[in-house]
């Protein structure tokens, strides 16, 4: 979660240099508040990945998993498992929001009319951003997960069209191998997206965190 809200760098100048300065109650509310929503969109990304370790999803993606029928039905179990995984995670999430933007909103309208504009334009507007930060996630996780599953039923119904040979899967259907390979594509996609962006997200919500822990050390003192 990354804090574009300019006023940061003058609130803590405040706290730690202008002994006459004070904030207002209500700010430090919406300090905890900005920190539990960006740390529990770490926790459940961090426990999302955790659970998802434990599926072995690398496994998916061997000759074995598409080679016999067996290894295709375990590979469809695997995809079930992750669905229910990500559903859960995502209906908690989907809990969640509500009502810390609720909270948020009530804190806000307590605050002096000078400032409202401020919290609105600044921190509600980045919140909004984190929390659509963890929907895309959620939302290219579905994909993700479609297109697996597509992967591997194409494999399951068409493997009369299908043969390995010297470790290489191989097609005799030219319908079925576009089918296939637009779902890898997809997952290709995907995969490439997230790795781009997980840096960056990363970096963001650090610099978040040590800001608004500064602000909430420096008004409870």
């Amino acid at each position: 979660m990354w804090i574009e809200w300019y006023s940061l760098n003058d609130r803590i100048y405040n706290l730690f240099i202008d002994p006459d300065w004070l904030m207002h109650p209500t700010e430090l509310q919406l300090i905890q508040l900005a920190r539990q929503v960006g740390g529990v969109a770490q926790q459940a990304q961090t426990a999302y990945q955790q659970a998802q370790a434990g599926l072995q999803l690398e496994r998916l993606f061997t000759l074995e998993s598409v080679a016999t029928a067996d290894g295709t039905r375990q590979a469809l179990h695997t995809v079930a498992k992750l669905t229910e995984l990500h559903q859960a995670h995502q209906q908690m999430f989907a809990k969640f929001v509500p009502a810390v933007m609720e909270q948020l909103a009530a804190a806000i309208a307590t605050l002096p009319a000078e400032k409202v504009h401020e919290y609105q334009q600044g921190l509600v507007s980045t919140l909004n951003r984190t929390l659509a930060e963890q929907a895309e996630f959620y939302a290219n996780r579905d994909r993700w997960i479609a297109a697996v599953r597509e992967m591997f039923t194409i494999v399951d119904e068409h493997r009369d069209v299908i043969s390995i040979e010297d470790g290489q899967l191989l097609f005799h259907d030219d319908d079925v191998i576009d089918r296939y390979e637009a779902a890898q594509q997809v997952i290709n996609d995907i995969h490439a997206y997230e790795v781009a962006h997980m840096q960056e997200k990363m970096a963001r919500a650090a610099a978040s965190s040590a800001y608004l822990a500064a602000l909430e050390k420096g008004a409870t003192q």
